[in-house]
């Protein structure tokens, strides 16, 4: 039976959804427990050059997504990089749609 549309079901998916905006919110649960809603991007041209990382290796990123299902994106409001971990984030929101994460059993 095919996944409802607005569905995401994989970290792959989850990192392809936000290379393929500029932006978008994301609301995931910390550590700590608590909610956190990000503004953010993997756009190098909203991340400023400075913060542009030195070396870029596709392989690491989804050797560390798949492994640790930690995804690092550019928080546009703080201004700095941060990891959201797949497993416990709520949705993924463009300017148009809300994408749910299917959570795994």
């Amino acid at each position: 039976m095919p996944e409802e549309k607005n569905t995401i079901d994989t970290a792959t998916e989850f990192l392809d959804k936000i290379r393929d905006e500029e932006e978008v919110n994301i609301r995931f649960t910390k550590q700590d427990g608590t909610l956190r809603n990000m503004r953010c991007t993997l756009s190098f041209k909203k991340i400023p050059k400075s913060d542009h990382p030195k070396g870029f290796n596709l392989s690491k990123v989804l050797k560390l997504l798949n492994k640790n299902r930690i995804l690092h994106v550019y928080d546009l409001d703080k201004q700095g990089w941060r990891s959201v971990p797949f497993d416990r984030t709520e949705y993924v929101e463009t300017r148009n749609l809300r994408f749910k994460i299917k959570r795994r059993k």
